[in-house]
């Protein structure tokens, strides 16, 4: 059936770097909800609480692995499908997609609410902060499914070319969070459990909003109950293209994991403090590029399937320099205005202003370098070469990050730990420039060919 939507076939035509722009918003939005989230918890609740919901983030980022697979792996062969015209098999994607969404809620929940202080400790939790981390994430988990149909079906959005309805469900979930952290933190002293009601209050709404978009008739591809069952083959594919991401995903949470055992070894509960506030500040300046990695990847996906190679390099060499910039960016505000940063966090009066700033400073002195990394590893997906992708990606997060928080903590302290991002991230830096090189001289020679013929 040929393709015959205007906002499908933009992908194609449209000038690159508004396409990104649209196509990278919706993730770059949701880094506010994030921090606003620590934000109140830490100025309302106290150290101890940011420590708690810290110690959660690393069996979260296990669970977006997961998730993440299902998403960017549906969403890469739904763009690879409208690019090629083959509009009933993107709609087969969709359908698996939906259907393991919901499967892989059941499955979860089930396990993390049965094991929780088990699961919590094993991560890092202390028995000082343990309950508060218990009450915060059984919350969360319960309300599970809504954070992975809001995610994962926004993906899917963005895929069929309609990035207005994925940022509107990322502004409708997040104003939400933002108003009942409010109301029930700051009115009501609900605690860490009122800023989990709050997250799972939001992606309700978030989850309404995607799903009455899929049942109004308004959308490009359907969900269809025929598609809604496994199929071997689509399953594989799908974990295919959809590998990088549960790989970076999977070596993200591993490496905050070690992250967080290192610092409980080397301080205390006040250094996973310093940790909430340091990894909620990386994370909001990290994700507006894995939200430019993610934006690029329907744009890459659709135009490699539709053999316009031109449009291709076009938009991976666009997209390495904005990462680039918004790197260097984020660098200057966090070197020059990390006391500021905590004082967000924590309030004027807290003893670990002195040790978070100088935390702070270290470990986002990389920053400048981290963004052509996770270009070039979305790039890679995008295109179904998932070994180069998984590849890219475990150079900075496993290769070079596990062993330096290892090994400098046992000369430097505290220090060393800090010390080990910035040398991971210059470390990945220079190896992933020769799979850019390698790649644009390929692209290259694919547009010579294709001008010739």
């Amino acid at each position: 059936m040929p393709i015959d939507a205007g906002h499908v076939n933009a992908l194609g035509t449209e000038r690159i770097s508004k396409l990104i722009i649209r196509y990278s918003m919706p993730t770059m939005l949701s880094t506010v909800v994030n921090v606003a989230d620590r934000i109140f918890v830490g100025r309302m609740c106290g150290e101890d609480a940011l420590a708690a919901i810290t110690v959660c983030f690393s069996p979260t980022l296990f669970l977006l692995a997961v998730a993440m697979t299902i998403g960017h792996g549906s969403a890469t062969m739904i763009s690879i499908c409208l690019g090629a015209g083959k509009r009933e098999a993107a709609e087969k994607f969709l359908g698996q997609a939906f259907f393991l969404f919901i499967a892989f809620y059941v499955v979860v929940a089930a396990i993390t609410l049965t094991f929780m202080p088990q699961i919590l400790s094993f991560f890092g939790a202390t028995p000082k902060i343990l309950p508060d981390a218990c009450a915060y994430y059984s919350i969360i988990i319960g309300g599970l499914i809504f954070d992975k149909i809001s995610f994962g079906m926004n993906n899917l959005v963005r895929a069929e070319g309609r990035p207005v309805i994925a940022m509107t469900t990322i502004i409708i979930g997040g104003l939400t969070n933002i108003f009942l952290d409010w109301l029930f933190l700051v009115k009501w002293g609900w605690g860490v459990r009122g800023a989990a009601i709050a997250t799972v209050l939001a992606q309700a709404c978030a989850s309404s909003w995607v799903l009455g978009y899929y049942v109004s008739g308004k959308n490009f591809l359907r969900i269809r109950l025929s598609n809604m069952r496994p199929f071997k083959k689509l399953l594989k594919q799908m974990g295919a293209a959809g590998s990088p991401s549960f790989i970076l995903q999977a070596c993200a949470a591993f490496s905050v994991s070690i992250f967080v055992m290192q610092a409980r070894s080397y301080g205390s509960e006040s250094a996973l403090a310093v940790i909430g506030v340091c990894t909620t500040v990386i994370t909001f300046l990290f994700l507006p590029i894995v939200g430019l990695s993610m934006g690029i990847q329907p744009i890459i996906g659709y135009n490699w399937g539709a053999k316009n190679f031109k449009r291709v390099r076009r938009a991976f060499s666009r997209a390495l320099g904005a990462a680039t910039a918004i790197c260097v960016t984020g660098f200057a505000v966090a070197e020059l205005f990390p006391d500021i940063i905590f004082e967000i966090f924590l309030g004027e009066d807290s003893h670990l202003l002195s040790t978070g700033e100088a935390a702070l400073r270290l470990m986002v002195a990389g920053m400048p370098f981290i963004g052509v990394n996770i270009v070039t590893s979305g790039y890679f997906q995008s295109i179904k070469r998932p070994s180069v992708s998984i590849f890219v990606t475990i150079l900075r997060q496993i290769l070079f990050l596990v062993p330096a928080m290892f090994l400098l903590p046992r000369v430097f302290g505290l220090g060393g730990l800090w010390a080990s991002f910035p040398i991971s991230d210059f470390s990945a830096f220079v190896a992933t420039l020769f799979f850019v090189r390698a790649e644009m001289s390929a692209l290259r020679s694919k547009i010579s060919l294709e001008n010739r013929l």
